[in-house]
C-alpha cells in the first residue's frame, strides 16, 4: 500500500468520524456500508431531509473547526462552496483538504495574462484586473479534486475501494492547498 493509499484511508476514517460524532451514535459509521449506503459522502445524500438552519450550523462549525486546526478561513470558505457545487458532502471536502491529498497542478503553473492583447485603446489594464494566480490554481485544484472523487465514488460500490482508486490516480498527490 502506498503513502497516498494510506492517505486516502485517513481521509475515510476522519470522515467517518465526523459523520459518527455528528449523528451522535456509538456505532462506526461505515463499517458495514451496503453498496447503496456506499454514496453517502454525496452531496444528494447527506442532506435529504436537512433543514437549511441546520445547514448553516454544519456551515459554521466546519469554517470553525478548519481555523482551530491552523486553515485560513479563505481557504475553508472555498473548500465548503466548491465541495457543495461539485456535489460532495464539505465535511469530506475538508478531510481531503486537511490531508493535502488531491489533484496536483501542473508542472508548468498557470498563467491569468490575457491570451489576446487589448485591442481597445481607451480601455485601461486597471478597469478589470485579473484575478491572483494562486486563487484561481487553488479553487481549479479543488474542483479537480472533488469533481474527480465524486465520479470514483459514483463508480465504485465500495466506498474504500473508490478512495484507493483515486490516490492511484497518476496527477493524485500530496499537495498544499
Amino acid at each position: 500500500m502506498t503513502d497516498r493509499e494510506r492517505s486516502a484511508g485517513h481521509v475515510l476514517d476522519a470522515y467517518r468520524e465526523r459523520r459518527r460524532r455528528r449523528r451522535a451514535d456509538d456505532t462506526y459509521f461505515g463499517s458495514s456500508l451496503s453498496p447503496e449506503q456506499g454514496s453517502d459522502c454525496l452531496l444528494s445524500r447527506t442532506e435529504e431531509g436537512v433543514e437549511e438552519r441546520d445547514l448553516v450550523q454544519r456551515r459554521i462549525e466546519l469554517l470553525e473547526e478548519a481555523e482551530q486546526n491552523g486553515m485560513s478561513r479563505e481557504l475553508a470558505e472555498l473548500l465548503y462552496d466548491v465541495a457543495r457545487e461539485e456535489g460532495l458532502d464539505p465535511g469530506l471536502g475538508y478531510e481531503l483538504v486537511r490531508s493535502g491529498l488531491g489533484v496536483c497542478p501542473p508542472t508548468d503553473g498557470m498563467s491569468n495574462a490575457p491570451s489576446q492583447a487589448t485591442s481597445d485603446k481607451y480601455v485601461p489594464d486597471w478597469l478589470a484586473p485579473p484575478v491572483h494566480t494562486d486563487s484561481l490554481l487553488r479553487e481549479r485544484m479543488l474542483r479537480l479534486s472533488f469533481r474527480r472523487l465524486r465520479s470514483l465514488l459514483e463508480r465504485h460500490e465500495d466506498l474504500e475501494e473508490a478512495f484507493r482508486a483515486f490516490a492511484r490516480e497518476p496527477d493524485v498527490g500530496h499537495m498544499g492547498y
